[in-house]
Order: structure tokens, then sequence, then C-alpha cells
């Protein structure tokens, strides 16, 4: 206990001398106070309701949206917002959630968790909740396979007591959790969402009696309904089912009320649905949640658009390495006929700095769907340009369609700028900057040189 108290203290110091010189927005407290207590983390008072995200896409974005709906309807909230999702995030996520004397200041906390770590901090924070996005193709490198990360993530929460588990219903993968307290979220069979069919299936074999596995329908990739032939094994059905999207008046219907839906792009839409789910949960009524979802927005940092003199720069994350979540979003852009360029900023930072980089996963995701003909043009940056073109032209891409740049300093020059064709810049996670960077230079140019 002495041990213990020694690590609050002088963790709650470190974090009051970060703050004075403005280098608080560090997961290194985590590591010290984790040094000096290895049980810091189970020993650290939670506030009455934690909540923790996980899966392999769509974590930040549903953390974002529970974090801003807690603290709209007047809850202090803890959070870790700038993606400290590993043990030592969590440990300092929590340490701002206590005082000096290991008792809650906060209300609720809300804890973005990597899937990969997520055993090793989970069943020590014992969540009242926890949502699992989806569980697909990620790195190679880093996650090998959905089943290896399957099997982290069903570990993590059988080691937790008396947590609520929010699943996907929809997604053959991670609605198999295994836990107690399961609540379902589920989306409807609708004509406007239909996926493109050329796609590497994530799920096709039973994972009862490795039968095949036929689809009744799909929203995008593995994501909808399946049945086992040979054995009869299916989807879980839904407690809260989307009947309907209205796109055009941005709405989705879940029994007879109608939320807005704060994203076009479905798998957003199967994000806030998550979060609608947890929050009839916790006994907010309807009327509660459509008020707080009318203020809130998918994070900027994943999802942006712009309008200069009518034509449309969006940036999207389509994240590096990651073959679902690339894939999902080109999936997605198919699906709309109107004309698009697309500039691609994809390469891996971190792997820039040793001059290597893992591009497996360029071969595992879905570029065959850039075949169609509303891609106009395609405008590959970064060290890694000539690969990307080679894996363009190898899924039936024409040369002509293709453009190489080592940088972004030209890029202006390579756009069309009509009313009638959309820019998307498609960015990598730690892009994120460079991304922005071009999306201003795209605008600067049509405002000062487009009549």
């Amino acid at each position: 206990m002495i041990r213990f108290y020694i690590a609050l203290w002088i963790s709650k110091l470190y974090m009051f001398l970060t703050k004075i010189i403005k280098k608080d927005k560090s997961d290194k407290v985590g590591f010290l106070a984790h040094k000096i207590c290895p049980n810091v983390l189970s020993r650290l008072s939670k506030p009455k309701l934690v909540i923790m995200v996980t899966g392999t896409n769509g974590k930040t974005t549903v953390s974002n949206l529970v974090h801003d709906m807690l603290e709209s309807s007047g809850m202090k909230v803890g959070f870790n917002d700038w993606g400290a999702n590993l043990l030592a995030g969590h440990i300092r996520c929590l340490l701002t959630c206590v005082n000096i004397f290991n008792k809650p200041k906060m209300d609720a906390c809300v804890l973005e968790c990597d899937e990969l770590i997520s055993p090793q901090s989970m069943p020590y924070i014992n969540p009242n909740y926890v949502i699992v996005t989806n569980i697909s193709r990620d790195s190679i490198r880093r996650n090998s396979y959905p089943e290896y990360i399957f099997d982290k993530i069903n570990t993590a929460i059988s080691g937790c007591k008396n947590t609520t588990v929010v699943l996907n219903a929809d997604d053959p993968i991670s609605s198999f959790i295994d836990c107690d307290k399961k609540v379902f979220v589920s989306i409807d069979k609708f004509n406007k969402d239909i996926p493109y069919e050329n796609i590497s299936p994530d799920f096709c074999v039973c994972p009862k009696c490795n039968g095949k596995i036929e689809y009744l329908y799909k929203h995008y990739r593995h994501i909808g309904k399946f049945k086992c032939l040979k054995c009869g094994l299916e989807s879980f059905n839904g407690d809260y089912i989307v009947s309907n999207v209205d796109y055009k008046n941005e709405e989705m219907t879940i029994g007879k009320y109608k939320y807005p839906i704060i994203s076009k792009s479905i798998y957003n839409i199967y994000n806030e649905l998550l979060v609608i789910a947890l929050f009839k949960g916790l006994k907010y009524t309807d009327a509660q949640i459509r008020k707080c979802l009318m203020t809130l927005n998918i994070p900027k940092s994943r999802e942006n658009l712009i309008t200069v003199k009518g034509i449309n720069v969006y940036s999207r994350m389509a994240k590096g390495q990651n073959t679902s979540a690339a894939s999902s979003v080109y999936e997605n852009l198919a699906k709309d006929d109107r004309n698009k360029e697309l500039v691609l900023i994809l390469d891996e930072v971190y792997d820039g700095f040793s001059g290597q980089e893992t591009i497996t996963w360029l071969y595992d995701t879905d570029y065959e769907i850039l075949t169609k003909s509303c891609f106009k043009k395609i405008i590959v940056i970064g060290e890694r340009n000539l690969d990307y073109k080679l894996r363009l032209k190898l899924a039936g891409i024409e040369e002509k369609r293709i453009i190489c740049l080592p940088t972004y300093d030209d890029i202006c020059k390579y756009l069309d700028y009509n009313k009638d064709i959309d820019i998307y810049v498609l960015f990598e996670l730690d892009r994120g900057p460079d991304s922005r960077e071009v999306v201003k230079m795209i605008a600067n140019y049509i405002e000062e040189v487009i009549k």
C-alpha cells in the first residue's frame, strides 16, 4: 500500500510539472507509476462508470462519441482522448480521475483500448461496459490474423466481472465473444448499401464445422447476416436494430424512433448504433439520446469536408497497414457514383525512419474496388509511390489514371477543379498533419487561382 501511494503522489507531481511546461500529453507518467508500483492499475480507484472501447476499427470514433455524450449530459469524464490506448495510457487516464487520497473525482471514465494489449489492462480495470466495434484483418506484421485478435479480446473480457459487452451482431467474428452479459446491435438489409462483390473475405468458413458460409446480405466487407449451409450456425439477432437509413434526411430508424446520423459512411452508422445501445443501457431516453446526437460530429481527425467555390474537398482516414480499414473506405466511396479524384497519403511514418516498410498489406487490400469509373484519377504521394503504382496496375487500373509523386509540394497542379468532381485526401493515421497541409494547399489554390 505504501508503494502504491508513493507511485500515486510522485505521478501526480510529475503530471503537475509537465502541465506547467505544456508537455502533459504523454503517457510517460503511466510508465513511471507502473515502474514504482506494478499493480497500480488494479489499486487505482475507479469512477462509478467506466467504459472501455476496443476492436479493429472505429475505436477512436466511438470513444469520442461516448465521451462527448456523457459530457453533454453534465458528467465529469476522464478520457484518453489523444490516443494513449495502451497500458501506460490507461494508468495515466485513471490517475487524472482520482485525487491524492485515491478518491474518485470524476463521474465516469472512457478508455480506448488497443485490442492487442487488452488482456494486460481490461481485467484489472473491470469496466462496467465494453464496446467491441468489430474484428477484421489488420496489420499482418502486428496483429497477424483476426482469430488471433479475437482470442486476445475474448481472454480480456473473460477476466472481467459483471461487465456488459456491446457487440455488433452483424460481425460474424466479434459477435462470438464469450461473456455473460451481451447487448447486440444490427442493421437490416436496405437497398442503398450493396457491397462491392470482388473483395477478399474475412469470414468464409464456419468456425463450428468448417462448412461453407453463405451471406444473406452484407453492408460492407464481411459485415452482414450469414448462415452455415452445413450446421446451420447463423448470425445473432440484434437487441437494437436499424430498420432503415434515410440518407436524404440523414436519419436512421430504430424501432419506432428516428435518430440523426452523423455520418453517411455505413461503418460510422454502425459506430453510432453501438453508442446508442450503450446509452439505452444507461437508461437514457430516446429524446435524451437524440438531443445529444444532434450536437455531435465524427472527429475531424477521421473525417472532414470543406467546400471552396462549390468544389468539395474531403479528408478521410484510411489506415495504412490495415487492410480492412483501407478497403472499407474504398468500398464506401465506390457506392457513390459522383466523380472523384483520390489523393493517397498512406506511407507508414515510423517505418520511414529505418527506410523500410512492410508492403505485403497492399496485396491484401482490395484496390480492385478503385477500378470503378467514378474514380477519375488516383494520385499517390510518398516514398512508396511506385509500390502503390504497381499494386494499382495489378488491380486493373489504367496507368493513365495513376499519378505518382514523392512529395506533395506540386499536388495542386495535378488535380482537376470542377464542381462535378469531388476531391478526396485519404491518409494514414500518423499522416494526419500531412493531410491537413495538403487540404490547406488545395483550398488556397482553389481560392486564389481557380475562377
